[in-house]
């Protein structure tokens, strides 16, 4: 039979080594998880990018949109007021 010391002491060097190997599974738990999360930001922030430029790019179409119609509501209106002048068309 073993001496209780040495029981002890075994009991001690399993608890300790119990702890050493939770402890590296927790640290490398965490950092994966950091990288996890690191690497879903940076992925949101290019779909964030892409929708800001898709964005610009809409506003860009709609102003020039707008300067057309301008442009032709003021070529119609300048059509109607020199028909109403006794003009022809």
């Amino acid at each position: 039979m073993a001496h209780p010391v040495l029981l002890t002491l075994s009991a001690l060097a399993g608890a300790l080594a119990g702890y050493g190997a939770a402890t590296l599974y927790h640290r490398a738990r965490d950092r994966h998880r950091a990288a996890a999360v690191r690497l879903l930001h940076h992925a949101q922030d290019r779909d964030v990018a892409a929708l800001r430029r898709r964005l610009a790019d809409r506003t860009v179409a709609e102003d020039v949109l707008t300067a057309a119609t301008d442009t032709v509501d003021a070529a119609y209106a300048r059509t109607i007021r020199h028909i109403q002048e006794g003009g022809t068309p």
